[in-house]
């Protein structure tokens, strides 16, 4: 496939490359926000969401037109009000947005960090749980796309509920890439989005809620918003009812992706992840390129990889541009040394490979 410029292979984190089929989706007419034939293609996507993550028909799915940002903020305001207490398991920048979501709604954050590219110590995590008068909800990112690190969720969220809290999961770098089981491991509340391993259009928000999540709505402190009140999206998430106009476009291209993620099948699509996980690094480390993640946290939807020395990451990666792969730069303290590599959603060894040879070819230019 030729490349330019404006066309290149996406291999960034997200978003991610699309299905002919995805793609075919997107280009297909309009339908009307409040019909019959979009509220079928919710409930196909609701079911199939429910699938995907394990849960039953008695959990709550909720697709908002926004970003994975809209869906975490979706879930604090529901679910939690000034006043709570709630612990960040923090392992990179979007665990910090997690806190700074938190702490605009007045609730009381405390956080067990780890170094950039580390798991959090769970002997840390069990001294702050038990800290403290009270404990409302635990919030545990589960792939940090800054960082590349998984985190250990069922043995986290079983600390949590030892701890009487609830769990909210940031499934957004792992969700349909990652195996999610949020009814056995405990989770009460998830958020994700369409454009990473969900491997459709970035542009819709889903928050997914357990029944003891949805009855914390009920209380008078709680400040939803409106907008973000779940409440008001019950009806057009049930049937054609209108609240706000559904992006009837990506949810067609979700309701395909969401079909050939199943027909894939989970346990083979996660197996191909963790295959072209390993394609990756097995290649780009022989180019010299060295892991910043530790290999006990290593997630398969991306790797955050330290150019060779000498290597000038921002020339490489408008160097491997110039070959038609798309890869991302370092965020936070990794910024100007890391190069970030998404391989996730539909990606295979094929698009691999196009992005090691793009390396390769990247770093003679600067040698």
């Amino acid at each position: 496939m030729p490349f330019t410029r404006e066309e290149p292979l996406l291999m960034i984190p997200g978003p991610t490359p699309l299905s002919p089929g995805v793609r075919a989706a997107l280009a297909a007419p309009l339908r009307g926000h409040a019909t019959p034939e979009n509220a079928a293609a919710l409930a196909r996507i609701r079911a199939a969401l429910r699938e995907v993550v394990g849960v039953s028909e008695a959990w709550d799915v909720y697709i908002l037109p926004g970003s994975g940002t809209l869906a975490m903020e979706t879930a604090v305001v529901n679910h939690m009000a000034a006043g709570d207490r709630a612990v960040v398991i923090n392992h990179g920048f979007f665990a910090d947005r997690f806190v700074e979501v938190c702490q605009v709604h007045g609730i009381e954050v405390d956080q067990v960090r780890a170094e950039w590219g580390r798991a959090v110590d769970p002997r840390e995590v069990g001294a702050i749980l038990r800290s403290g008068d009270r404990l409302d909800m635990v919030l545990i990112t589960h792939v940090d796309t800054s960082t590349g690190t998984e985190a250990d969720v069922p043995r986290l969220a079983e600390m949590a509920r030892d701890a009487g809290a609830m769990v909210l999961l940031d499934g957004v770098c792992a969700t349909a890439g990652v195996a999610e089981q949020l009814a056995s491991w405990g989770v009460d509340l998830l958020v994700t989005c369409s454009q990473k391993a969900l491997a459709a259009p970035p542009g819709l928000a889903v928050v997914i809620a357990s029944p003891n999540a949805r009855a914390l709505r009920g209380r008078p402190d709680r400040r939803p918003g409106y907008y973000t009140d779940l409440a008001r999206w019950d009806a057009p998430m049930a049937g054609p009812s209108y609240f706000a106009t559904h992006a009837t476009g990506l949810l067609r291209a979700l309701d395909v992706s969401l079909e050939e993620i199943l027909g894939e099948g989970l346990e083979a699509r996660y197996r191909r992840h963790r295959d072209v996980a390993s394609l990756a690094r097995g290649g780009f480390v022989a180019q010299g390129f060295s892991l910043l993640t530790e290999d006990s946290a290593l997630a398969p939807t991306l790797s955050v990889l330290a150019p060779p020395p000498g290597i000038d990451e921002a020339q490489l990666r408008d160097d491997m541009l110039e070959e038609g792969v798309l890869v991302a730069g370092g965020i936070g303290p990794f910024a100007g040394r890391a190069i970030r590599v998404g391989h996730m959603g539909s990606v295979a060894a094929e698009e691999v490979e196009m992005a090691i040879e793009a390396a390769r070819r990247a770093l003679q230019k600067q040698r």
